[in-house]
């Protein structure tokens, strides 16, 4: 049973004369734990093609609005946005395709919305983290139950959360965040999902090739083009839905010194036909690739030169090649909505090296940290000026990036023998990776996992000896709600804290992660996330 609310809608789009109607019907989730609160207006947007979106925005009078007129109109994209009195965004929806606006004629629409929930996963349990409510709530931090292995999650709908897991995809309705129907059964081991714009299917890339799933019917197409490590989907200039998988990722680079290197290949497919295809080689290494969903746009993120770039040719055997779009330091991962190109990277550490235990050495690509072992010489002795994760936001048909850096993140290793816990090290990142984002709908919000990495060399008297502080090596995993508007973070939980303590003498010997701030430690245990996704999100 569903709980609509009806809302009549008349808004403007274009300016022509020739006008048509809809009405808006916002269905929310049967489960009144899952339904936005303390909506005061609603924001809806239209998009035609490639003209920028219209957002009109009205207040909520008794479950009605109205905003003016509405041009015909033909492939409009509509998406929906519940804010309450502070302006934050408490519900989101969307139109699951486009709908043609007739002259004339009032047309239907029903769109599922939901809380804005980010999901993320670990391999073995699947969380939830709702941004409408604050961090110390005990409906912040959710655990979905009934799903096997999680790796991936992708919005299909709204109404729909398709649960990719090692090897096997299970869909969850989003009006109660339980399963519906069995499992469908994938061909192998997956690495990693896209749901196909305007439909129920979701593209799987796992170890020997492409899948193409149909949610509806269950049917899965798959073709064997090799392990397949990223995926995404878009349209070709005739509208034909691709799917388009990375081969040999090659991964930016933790610490600040080392060789970024390695071969990366592109294979392209038919969505409605996956037939088998030879994958081709990329200029360069390559760490993501993302399609525009409703534009024949293709992009790709350079870890080893720091860039964001189009990726032309390539789907109907043209020579591929690459134009620069944005600069990004060690680009990661990137992702585009309708209208923006969204990347992130990091900013390399400034690390200090050490030359046995006399003073500052040189640092070279070899240089690596050497915790639990005994410092020598060239090994990184200790972080600077820690690293920073870095989101870049593109219009898709380009221009000047806006550029938010994350502020550097640093950790407390405390003293567990010190009954007060006031003796600590405060380590600075070393190193910062984005692993997966999501930007949620309305552009405002980005979901990002991130893993850090935090070192110092121990610290010792002459020649040597003693210990008195041992070497340090922290490892974290993050989740990040990142603002855009303010260009901060809104929100995080340190999901773990990892520490491995190097040899050390009877002074200070024994050292262990400070607690998170409150409200920032995860609520059932500690994980490391390795994927993260959205409703209605763009991943």
């Amino acid at each position: 049973m569903r709980a609509p609310i009806a809302f009549a809608l008349f808004a403007a789009f274009g300016g022509c004369t020739n006008q048509g109607s809809f009405d808006l019907v916002l269905t929310l989730p049967t489960e009144a734990t899952l339904r936005p609160n303390g909506m005061t207006t609603v924001t809806v947007v239209l998009t035609q093609g490639n003209d920028p979106p219209v957002a009109t925005t009205s207040v909520l009078d008794g479950g009605t609005f109205a905003a003016g007129d509405l041009a015909a109109a033909n492939d409009v994209q509509i998406e929906v946005l519940l804010r309450d009195a502070s302006n934050r965004i408490v519900g989101v929806g969307e139109a699951g395709e486009s709908i043609d606006i007739i002259a004339g004629q009032k047309t239907e629409i029903e769109i599922p919305v939901r809380r804005p929930f980010v999901y993320a996963s670990d391999g073995a349990m699947l969380f939830s983290f709702d941004p409408t409510l604050d961090q110390s709530d005990s409906g912040f931090q959710g655990r979905l139950q009934g799903v096997s292995a999680p790796r991936v999650v992708v919005s299909v709908g709204g109404d729909r959360l398709a649960v990719v897991g090692t090897t096997q995809l299970q869909v969850i309705a989003t009006d109660t965040n339980k399963p519906m129907g069995s499992p469908i059964t994938l061909p192998g081991m997956t690495n990693d999902a896209a749901a196909v714009p305007g439909s129920s299917k979701v593209a799987v890339a796992h170890d020997g090739g492409i899948a193409i799933v149909d949610l509806d019917s269950g049917t899965v197409k798959s073709t064997a083009v090799g392990k397949v490590d990223r995926i995404t989907v878009g349209p070709s200039s005739d509208g034909t839905m691709f799917a388009h998988g990375l081969i040999g990722r090659v991964e930016p680079l933790l610490r600040p010194f080392g060789m970024c290197t390695g071969t990366s290949m592109i294979v392209t497919v038919a969505v409605d036909n996956p037939e088998v295809v030879v994958p081709r080689v990329l200029p360069q290494p390559t760490s993501d690739l993302a399609a525009a969903p409703e534009s024949p746009q293709l992009f790709a993120t350079l870890p080893c030169t720091g860039k964001v770039v189009r990726v032309q040719g390539g789907i109907e055997g043209e020579e591929i090649s690459f134009m620069d779009f944005a600069p990004l330091e060690r680009a990661s991962i990137l992702t585009v909505d309708a209208s923006r190109v969204w990347a992130a990277g990091t900013k390399a550490a400034i690390a200090l090296c050490s030359n046995g235990n006399s003073g500052t050495g040189t640092c070279t690509p070899a240089s690596t940290t050497r915790c639990p072992q005994r410092f020598t010489n060239g090994s990184i002795a200790a972080t600077m000026q820690g690293a920073q994760a870095i989101v870049q936001s593109i219009p898709l048909a380009g221009g000047m990036p806006i550029t938010i850096a994350l502020p550097t993140r640093r950790e407390s290793i405390v003293d567990s023998d010190d009954p007060g816990g006031q003796h600590s090290q405060v380590l600075r990142a070393l190193g910062t990776t984005p692993l997966d984002f999501v930007v949620l709908p309305g552009g405002q919000y980005i979901g990002i996992v991130t893993k850090s990495q935090y070192y110092v060399e121990e610290l010792t008297g002459s020649g040597g000896t003693p210990i008195y502080l041992p070497c340090l090596d922290a490892e974290t995993s993050d989740w990040l709600l990142l603002d855009v508007a303010t260009s901060s973070v809104a929100q995080r939980v340190r999901t773990t804290c990892s520490l491995v303590v190097g040899p050390s003498d009877d002074i200070f010997p024994d050292w262990e992660c400070d607690d998170a701030p409150a409200g920032e430690g995860p609520q059932f245990g500690g994980y490391t996330p390795i994927s993260v996704g959205g409703l209605f999100g763009a991943r």
